[in-house]
């Protein structure tokens, strides 16, 4: 197929892939990685698959030689459809309907996934005869529960090791991402002393001491946050941020405002998630946990907060980690960032967004890596894991024009 005939066949290929569900848990990618081989390897492209776990095959392909390196990654997993009477129609059709194609994983991020397959297609003959570098196309497994065998294994072996990456996670036509919070989960634990409901007096109840816990923790991490010094050059990204996630809120009755959110991305969050105490109604419980989830933005490190947390809580609960990854950005005078605002700005004419999120995607294995990356493709955010989940084709090929502009300029290549 030439160049034409590939963009013009996205739809039709974004249906394809949805209609191979690769559902996390398990997160098997068996068939749709077979697909994506095959795919490939019909317009004359080899691959090469590395699975760190059984039934869970990553799939990359690299042409040209030498520097620079670009990757394009896209995950291949997809969250559960949930309950499936709640979708208009079968959450495994990738049926289109007036220019939008619905499924499972159509914004999330089997679009992206089907823009950087034929990006990769149709540049990979001129990187390869113009001899100006190395382009990478790499189909992960396992991102919707960490990426552990996917990316993070993919940069660990040195398989994924370049000079600029872009990730098509859902970010809109005129949207992408520069960064994202970083995780911070931890358990709180209070323990006290058994005794016999009836004469609470001679025990130390766990519950009444986690719900002080709880109380002093909050108090705890507002007061980090008042403390907080943020990126200069993350100023313009936190404003963008709220206002998408002001604009997904609106219609749910909510009165929120753009400083509530701009908190929510600047400052560290503070979330209990879970809470467990107690074994029987009359006896005074002598242990109580409180699993508290908190994200953490650039400039701070999760290490920070834990230790501000057991120096506060000491004698109250003891403060155990769960989880934690780094906050994470690239910086606006990238490259790569500069070639994704500019192609936002030439090939669509609009106005570029740069925003960060408040969740986290493979890209933040590939930063920790040194590699700058952008985050950029079809589809919008408050789409993703969602009942009747869609991408419309105009956002498909939008995007797709951007991103070839994008690589394009990155590797000097002849129009």
């Amino acid at each position: 197929m030439n160049e034409r005939d590939l963009r013009d066949n996205i739809p039709n290929l974004v249906s394809r892939l949805i209609q191979m569900p690769s559902v996390n848990p398990p997160g098997y990618t068996v068939n749709i990685a077979g697909f994506i081989r095959d795919w490939l390897g019909d317009l004359g492209f080899r691959s090469e698959v590395r699975e760190y776990i059984k039934d869970k095959p990553n799939v990359i392909a690299r042409v040209g030689k030498g520097k620079p390196v670009l990757i394009l990654n896209g995950h291949m997993d997809v969250v559960p459809p949930g309950d499936e009477s709640r979708w208009v129609y079968p959450p495994f059709s990738g049926k289109v309907v007036e220019g939008r194609i619905y499924g499972r994983g159509a914004t999330d991020m089997k679009g992206g996934l089907a823009v950087i397959m034929t990006v990769f297609a149709e540049l990979a003959p001129l990187i390869e005869r113009q001899g100006s570098g190395t382009l990478i196309f790499s189909a992960t497994a396992d991102e919707e529960t960490g990426g552990h065998p996917g990316v993070e294994a993919l940069v660990r072996d040195g398989v994924l090791v370049g000079d600029a990456a872009i990730v098509a996670e859902p970010s809109g036509g005129f949207r992408y991402y520069i960064g994202e919070k970083g995780l911070c989960q931890v358990k709180l634990v209070a323990r006290g002393r058994p005794a016999h409901g009836s004469l609470p007096v001679l025990g130390d109840n766990a519950i009444m001491k986690l719900i002080r816990a709880i109380s002093r923790a909050e108090e705890l991490i507002n007061e980090f946050n008042r403390g907080i010094k943020l990126p200069s050059e993350l100023m313009e990204a936190i404003k963008n941020s709220a206002e998408v996630y002001l604009e997904v809120s609106r219609g749910s009755g909510l009165n929120l405002t753009l400083s509530d959110f701009e908190r929510v991305v600047g400052t560290v969050s503070f979330n209990p998630g879970v809470i467990r105490g107690g074994s029987k109604i009359n006896m005074v419980p002598d242990y109580a946990e409180l699993e508290l989830d908190m994200r953490v933005p650039p400039g701070v490190s999760p290490n920070q907060v834990i230790n501000h947390l057991r120096n506060g809580l000491g004698g109250i609960a003891d403060v155990e980690v769960l989880d934690t990854s780094e906050p994470n950005y690239t910086g606006p005078g990238e490259t790569i960032v500069r070639l994704i605002h500019e192609g936002i700005e030439k090939v669509l004419s609009a106005t570029p967004k740069p925003i960060i999120v408040t969740g986290a995607t493979d890209g933040r294995y590939l930063r920790a890596r040194g590699i700058p990356t952008v985050v950029y493709g079809p589809g919008e955010l408050a789409l993703a894991h969602a009942y009747n989940e869609y991408v419309t084709v105009d956002d498909l090929l939008k995007t797709h024009d951007v991103m070839s502009y994008a690589v394009r300029r990155f590797f000097g290549l002849e129009k």
